[in-house]
């Protein structure tokens, strides 16, 4: 069997995060909706549906009206992760680090400027699981877990 998720399922899932993170809660996307954005047909972008919903990403809303009235009123925590709205601990130090990177070869007094490649190095080397189990801490407070 054929991999879905590059061509289907992740376009379909990145418009749903796309649309309800616009939508405010004040409205939720009709797959007809996902299917214009993403290109799909709605039979195919139905078949998505399904497959994101049995694995827990997203919670569809089926009606008797065919694929193109069902809806999406939520997406889960993990699916706003996968179509990177929200960084995972390791693209959160990935980000860390760069930015630290980034500082460094802007700064100017020297000794600051070896800190902060020290941190950079730290956060992308030896010391990164670290950094990981840190950051995992940080966005599950923040996220209520």
């Amino acid at each position: 069997m054929e991999s879905t998720w590059s061509d289907r399922d992740l376009p379909v899932l990145d418009a749903l995060v796309t649309y309800l993170d616009r939508a405010a809660g004040l409205e939720y996307p009709e797959l007809r909706d996902i299917a214009e954005v993403t290109g799909l047909e709605v039979i195919e972008v139905g078949r998505a549906a399904l497959a994101l919903q049995s694995a827990g990403l997203i919670d569809l809303r089926m009606s008797s009206g065919g694929h193109g009235t069902w809806h999406v009123p939520a997406v889960s925590g993990e699916a706003r992760r996968l179509v990177g709205q929200w960084p995972t601990p390791e693209q959160f130090v990935n980000q860390v680090a760069e930015r630290l990177q980034a500082a460094a070869d802007e700064e100017t007094d020297p000794e600051r400027r070896s800190r902060l490649r020290e941190l950079a190095s730290s956060a992308g080397g030896m010391a990164r699981d670290v950094f990981v189990d840190v950051a995992t801490a940080v966005i599950s407070r923040q996220m209520g877990g």
